[in-house]
């Protein structure tokens, strides 16, 4: 694994190579510790944030809680001050006080924060209205003359008709402006006295409506003189029956107010909240009933217990609901159930409740969003973390590449060195035996100056690969492209090499395909090229050598191979044998060389839009093929400008 990381590292011989590795060791050193103390503090600052969250999330819980119960708590006296601070002087004001306060009464179900009913209280606590009766008028006179024109009832019944007898009580109490007097019990005569003339009548009368018409205004009406509460009722139950279409928008406040008033034990608290369970009907189930008492005293709101919870707890929910909490108000001496509730007292507002909010919810979405947190944190180190590490594994990298090209680069001025020097050696000791020999031979001297030939051609080969890879190296390359017979290309290859492939031991044969059609080409540096690959196949070869150039046209390109049985190399290192200053490793002595054969090989073919390919046995031999686009002969007359250029 570590050789695949870092080749380079494997192939470095610089001594000693423990500084090196000493110098390697302290940069990952150096990455390293910072990352791990890193690391380190933000799992103890999570851990210890872990440890935190937990009171801090209960101390959120209860401060919730608490924000929810003084809203309660605002809200609750928002509503008891809906009433300001009225204290009726008279009886009669009372039902005006009511009527008034319960104007947003709708026949529907009541409105959120619109009471039930209420009651009106006389400057002592008494309840005024709604109440069974509400006393005599001030003065009495008016009840002792109603009283007295009532008991003279009977005398009407001797000369004229039940319904026509009612008809003539009520004119004569209107005429004589009784309509205010009352019977011992409380009670209007009037509205009663209509009542009774109603059910003598038959609906065919011509007095019957207007009658009943009288009858539903005074049923309605608040104002003096004032109605009991439950003889309207009565009175309005009746109507009811009798088909009249009209509506008591009060009917149900009523209703809740007098069921309220007698169920009370002597005066209301004026200034407490309490609850009640009154019978709204006397067979039906008990009802709890909530009085909330008006800041001045003279007003007690009433609302239904169960509804008022509704509302109250809708009210908390639809602000603390999309956070997760549920909001129920229980009775105060329930225990809290479970780990996830929190509760406690409503206080004054509301005495002997209390407020129960459920956080389970909110506690996992919270202890969700921590984790996200936690996540989202570890995952930023992490990533600090890797990218300095690929960051540093590159920069290393990158460091022994360096190190390794500066190794390769020493290697190749030596190998330069040599590969000049010996020709330039041979070629000296030569010239010197010639000149210091005092009876030159024709033969021999011959036999030398081939010998001076072979190794002037070598150092010129030498010369002009040093020269193409420096002019490739720095961009100089210039190539003419012109359209060219492949078998020019291979003809002047083969003529260089052709004194040296015809020694003993050396099998050397072209095979050349007929009618190749011409390729796009610099010649001079495809001949180089091709000329490479010879060479690479006559050193990598042992001493018996069979070398074989074939040239063929494959699909859409000219395929120039070299094939030989020389010892191969290891197929893993095909990628790399093209790279500069590279020589490959495989069985059998090493072979000297810079390395820069393929290089050049590969550079050129890849200028000319063509590939090299490779094929290798070790032991047994290679492959190596160049394809070089083959060209038309309608493009042959293009612009010469087009095919030249610099790379």
């Amino acid at each position: 694994m570590l050789r695949r990381l870092f080749p380079s590292a494997f192939g470095l011989r610089l001594k000693p190579r423990g500084e090196l590795f000493v110098s390697l060791m302290a940069i990952g050193l150096a990455v390293a510790l910072p990352a791990v103390a890193w690391i380190w503090t933000t799992v103890r600052t999570l851990d210890r944030d872990r440890r935190d969250w937990t009171q801090e999330l209960q101390a959120l819980h209860q401060f919730r809680l608490e924000e929810a119960i003084r809203t309660l708590n605002a809200d609750l006296k928002a509503r008891a001050a809906r009433a300001g601070n009225p204290t009726p002087s008279r009886v009669s004001e009372a039902g005006v006080l009511f009527r008034d306060l319960l104007g947003d009464v709708g026949d529907g179900p009541p409105r959120e924060g619109v009471p039930d009913g209420l009651l009106v209280l006389a400057a002592d606590g008494t309840p005024l209205y709604p109440a069974p009766a509400v006393g005599v008028m001030d003065p009495p006179e008016a009840d002792v003359q109603g009283e007295a024109l009532v008991g003279a009832f009977h005398q009407r019944l001797l000369t004229q008709s039940m319904g026509d007898a009612y008809l003539g009580l009520v004119a004569q109490l209107v005429e004589q402006k009784l309509e205010g007097s009352r019977s011992p019990s409380g009670r209007l005569y009037l509205p009663s006295l209509e009542l009774a003339a109603l059910q003598q009548l038959s609906r065919e009368d011509a007095r019957f409506e207007p009658t009943l018409e009288s009858l539903v205004g005074r049923v309605t009406r608040h104002t003096a003189p004032l109605m009991p509460a439950s003889q309207r009722l009565f009175l309005w139950r009746e109507i009811q029956r009798l088909g009249a279409r009209a509506t008591l928008p009060t009917e149900l406040a009523e209703v809740l107010g007098l069921a309220v008033v007698q169920e009370l034990v002597g005066r209301p608290v004026r200034d407490q909240p309490t609850a009640k369970t009154v019978h709204l009907s006397g067979d039906g189930p008990g009802q709890e009933v909530w009085l909330l008492p008006a800041p001045g005293g003279g007003v007690i709101w009433l609302y239904q217990l169960e509804r008022l919870h509704r509302e109250l707890e809708a009210q908390v929910n639809r602000s603390l609901g999309p956070q997760g909490y549920r909001a129920q108000l229980v009775p105060q001496g329930d225990s809290v159930s479970g780990a996830g509730s929190l509760q406690a007292s409503m206080g004054v507002a509301l005495p002997g409740w209390a407020l129960r909010l459920d956080t389970s919810v909110a506690t996992a979405e919270l202890a969700g969003s921590a984790r996200r947190q936690a996540a989202l944190q570890m995952a930023s180190v992490a990533s600090a973390v890797f990218l300095g590490a690929v960051l540093s594994f590159l920069a290393v990298r990158r460091f022994l590449q360096r190190v390794r090209l500066t190794e390769v680069r020493h290697d190749f001025l030596t190998t330069v060195s040599h590969e000049l020097r010996t020709p330039m050696t041979s070629i000296r000791m030569l010239i010197d035996t010639l000149v210091a020999d005092p009876d030159p031979q024709p033969d021999r001297t011959r036999a030398y100056l081939e010998v001076v030939s072979r190794e002037t051609l070598r150092l010129g080969r030498l010369v002009d690969d040093y020269l193409t890879f420096a002019r490739l190296e720095r961009g100089g390359m210039n190539y003419d492209f012109q359209p060219t017979a492949p078998e020019t290309v291979v003809e002047a290859a083969v003529r260089s090499v052709e004194s040296r492939f015809a020694a003993p031991g050396c099998d050397f044969r072209t095979e050349i395909a007929r009618q190749l059609p011409l390729i796009r080409a610099d010649a001079p540096s495809l001949t180089t090229a091709l000329l490479n690959l010879l060479e690479n196949a006559h050193k990598y070869t042992g001493a018996d050598k069979r070398i074989l150039l074939t040239v063929s046209q494959c699909g859409s390109t000219v395929c120039f191979a070299v094939t030989d049985n020389g010892r191969g190399f290891d197929p893993r290192q095909r990628s790399r044998i093209f790279e500069k200053f590279y020589r490959a490793e495989g069985p059998g002595s090493p072979v000297t060389g810079a390395g820069l054969g393929l290089h050049i090989v590969k550079s050129i073919v890849e200028a000319h839009g063509g590939r090299v390919e490779v094929e290798t046995t070790p032991g047994e031999g290679s492959r190596f093929a160049i394809h070089v686009p083959a060209t038309s002969d309608e493009s042959d007359d293009s612009d010469d400008s087009e095919h030249s250029h610099e790379t």
